[in-house]
């Protein structure tokens, strides 16, 4: 039988550390299996995290997110007491079946060396009600379809489970700022087994509450994207996740330049820009109503019409990642903080 640990690397996280701790004290797993870093907390989350029992290691200064995980590891001896290492983030709440799902898949395909599971935002108002739309849509199409052409291209930090039999061969480097997206690329260039989507293994997640910090999630995810593009130099090569890199890094910033441009077309071509963007506002009503109902969320359907002016500012943003990235060749480092709160999942 497979042996599982848990491990999650906490910076600040005084606010949802506990009711993540406690989702997995649910889950069935014991206090002596659940393993937390604190990266140099300047708040109360060492102590919390001591209070339910479980392992918990400081870093009296911040190392970043990466290399918190490899000391942790290290630090723990995790590679020799357990077959599977779940990772997640300090906000995570996860649901009881998460880990059952998630072990059975292991269980079930010996060639499975990473699992990742479904993620759900945590109802709080208009934004977290959209990334539930763009959850849904983005589990609903493309996880499926990449787990099952065997090109994932991120493993969510929030919800991934690793085999520990693969996880030296890994770098955990602070160089990007998508440090699940860049083990992910790992694993399909040193061809380290598959990666596989389980729809099963539900997590809720806290998503931004204000615009700022959520463009500033937003801008860390594509600056760290382009990091990753060209760190493993993504845009060329035959393999197939050079290819679906291609195909989705192509496809979003095209679209995305083409939606930064709405106004001159709307100026120029008024009935046909106005056409266009008529069928693309009633298609992702349609998704949202769809989403709505199997997310039951109401949340999702009332507040949809103004989900394509959010899907704007999504363009700007990797406009910008490509730019600092890519034009301007930036280096970009450090750990991005989104200002939590407390909230239980509805």
């Amino acid at each position: 039988m497979l042996k599982l640990c848990i491990l999650v690397p906490a910076k600040d996280e005084e606010l949802v550390i506990g009711r993540t701790i406690e989702s997995i004290l649910r889950a069935g797993v014991k206090p002596e299996d659940i393993h937390i870093v604190d990266d140099g907390s300047s708040d109360r989350t060492y102590e919390i995290a001591k209070s339910y029992g479980v392992w918990v290691m400081r870093n009296e200064k911040n190392v970043g997110k990466a290399h918190s995980i490899a000391l942790a590891v290290q630090h723990f001896q995790l590679l020799w007491h357990y077959d599977l290492i779940s990772l997640m983030d300090a906000d995570t709440r996860v649901d009881e079946n998460y880990f059952n799902a998630a072990w059975a898949r292991f269980e079930s395909d010996e060639n499975v060396t990473v699992v990742c599971g479904r993620v759900k935002s945590v109802p709080r108002n208009w934004l977290t009600a959209y990334r539930c739309y763009v959850y849904f849509v983005t589990h609903l199409v493309y996880k499926k379809g990449q787990s099952a052409m065997g090109v994932i291209t991120v493993a969510p930090g929030c919800a991934a489970t690793y085999r520990t039999s693969i996880f030296s061969e890994l770098r955990w480097d602070n160089d990007t700022l998508v440090e699940d997206a860049d083990v992910t690329v790992q694993i399909h260039l040193k061809k380290l087994g598959t990666i596989a989507y389980e729809h099963d293994a539900v997590v809720h997640t806290q998503d931004p509450k204000t615009l700022h910090d959520y463009t500033k999630q937003m801008h860390r995810w594509y600056v760290g994207a382009w990091q990753i593009v060209q760190k493993y130099k993504l845009l060329f090569g035959t393999k197939k996740i050079n290819l679906e890199t291609m195909l989705l890094m192509g496809e979003g910033l095209l679209f995305s330049i083409a939606a930064a441009l709405l106004p001159l077309w709307l100026v120029l071509f008024p009935r046909k820009a106005f056409l266009v963007l008529s069928i693309d506002w009633l298609w992702m009503m349609t998704m949202c109503v769809v989403a709505g109902i199997v997310e039951k969320r109401k949340d999702v359907v009332l507040y949809a019409p103004i989900f394509q002016l959010i899907r704007y500012i999504d363009c700007l943003t990797l406009i910008c990642g490509f730019w600092s990235i890519n034009i301007r060749r930036k280096k970009i480092s450090g750990w991005f903080f989104v200002n939590r709160y407390t909230e239980e999942v509805q």
